[in-house]
C-alpha cells in the first residue's frame, strides 16, 4: 500500500471570517465550489481528480453523495463530506474546509475530529477584530509542531483604511501571536479575486505575498514528509487531460511560475506511467524558465520583487514570515 500522499492543508477560522471566499480564491471561483463552501456543512475534504463524492460517517461507511444534494447532509453522525475537483490548486495539495469554529448552531466536535489529519493550517482571522480569545484559546489545543506549517491570513484588510492604523493591528497580531505562525498575511480575498491578470491589483490585494508562502509551505511539508511520490501517482494520465472543472486562478498560476523558476519538482504532476518506477524527483530534468504566456496564456504573471504596497512596514511585521 503506498504510503505516500499529498500535504492536507486545513482551512479555519471563526464564523463569517473568510473561509468560503478564500477556498474560491485558492481553487478557482465556480457555483460548484460556492455550494461546496456553504455554511452549516461537516469538514469538506477536497482533493484532485473526478472521481464521484461521498459522505464518510462516524462508522467510517462511506455513502455516494450528489453534488446537488450537498446542502443537506446532516452535521450528525458525519464526519465529513469528501469531493473530488480538477483543479490546479489541488495538484499540489488537498484542502479541508472547516466549519467556523465560533458557530454557535454547531459543536466543535464537527470540526476536532477532522483536525489531525492536516499537516498545516490557514487560519483566517477579521482584520477589525483580528486574533481574539476565542481564536487564540482554540489554536493553543493544537500540537506545536503544527505551527512551523501555518499561515495566518489576516481577512479583510481592505477594511482598515488608515496606514496607521493597519501598522497598528499587524503590530498588535505579531507580538500576540510570536511563534504561533510561520508567517502572517494580510490580504482582502475579494480584491484578490478582483484582481485578474492586473499584476499591482493582485500585489497590493496582499494575494502575491500569500502565493508565495503557501507555495513554500507546501514544497516544504511534501519534502519533509517526502510526498513527492504521490503528487506524481495521485493524478492519472486521464486527470491531467482533462479539463478543468475550476477556473486556473491566480494562485494556481503563481504556483506554477515559481514551481518553473525553482525548479521544485515535488509539485509538478505528471502522468503516472510517464514516470519511471522508482525514479527520484530530484532526478527529474530541470526545465528551462517559462514565458509568462507558457506559465498562463493571455494572462500576467505577477513578479514577486516587493510585498504588498498596502501591508508593506518598515518594522517588518506585515506580509512577511517569521519562523515559528
Amino acid at each position: 500500500m503506498n504510503s505516500f500522499r499529498k500535504p492536507r492543508i486545513a482551512i479555519m477560522g471563526e464564523f463569517s471570517s473568510g473561509k468560503s471566499t478564500l477556498c474560491n480564491l485558492l481553487l478557482g471561483a465556480r457555483p460548484l465550489l460556492e455550494k461546496v463552501t456553504a455554511t452549516q456543512l461537516p469538514p469538506v475534504w477536497l482533493s484532485y481528480g473526478s472521481d464521484p463524492a461521498y459522505v464518510e460517517g462516524l462508522d467510517g461507511i462511506r455513502h455516494p453523495l450528489n453534488i446537488a444534494d450537498l446542502g443537506s447532509v446532516p452535521l450528525e453522525g458525519t464526519e465529513h463530506v469528501r469531493i473530488f475537483v480538477r483543479s490546479d490548486l489541488l495538484k499540489h495539495c488537498d484542502l479541508i474546509d472547516m466549519p467556523g469554529i465560533s458557530d454557535p448552531s454547531m459543536s466543535p466536535e464537527v470540526w476536532e475530529r477532522m483536525a489531525h489529519l492536516a499537516d498545516g493550517v490557514l487560519w483566517c482571522t477579521h482584520a477589525t477584530q483580528a486574533w481574539r480569545q476565542s481564536e487564540s484559546g482554540v489554536w493553543a489545543t493544537f500540537p506545536e509542531e503544527m505551527r512551523p506549517s501555518s499561515l495566518l491570513l489576516v481577512t479583510r484588510f481592505d477594511k482598515i483604511v488608515g496606514e496607521s492604523d493597519r501598522k497598528r493591528v499587524m503590530k498588535r497580531v505579531a507580538s500576540e501571536t510570536e511563534g504561533l505562525f510561520a508567517g502572517i498575511y494580510p490580504i482582502s480575498l475579494t480584491q484578490a479575486m478582483a484582481a485578474g491578470d492586473d499584476e499591482q491589483k493582485w500585489e497590493a490585494s496582499g494575494g502575491l505575498a500569500f502565493a508565495e508562502a503557501l507555495f513554500d509551505l507546501t514544497s516544504t511539508l511534501s519534502r519533509s514528509r517526502n510526498l513527492a511520490q504521490a503528487v506524481a501517482e495521485e493524478v492519472t494520465e486521464d486527470d491531467t487531460d482533462a479539463p478543468s472543472d475550476a477556473e486556473s486562478g491566480s494562485i494556481a498560476t503563481h504556483f506554477r511560475r515559481l514551481s518553473a523558476m525553482r525548479d521544485t519538482p515535488v509539485v509538478t504532476v505528471v502522468p503516472r506511467r510517464v514516470m519511471a518506477r522508482g525514479a527520484r524527483a530530484q532526478d527529474a530534468e530541470r526545465k528551462p524558465r517559462p514565458t509568462l504566456a507558457e506559465a498562463r496564456p493571455s494572462a500576467t504573471v505577477v513578479s514577486f520583487s516587493e510585498r504588498a504596497a498596502a501591508a508593506s512596514t518598515d518594522d517588518g511585521t506585515n506580509g512577511s514570515s517569521r519562523s515559528a
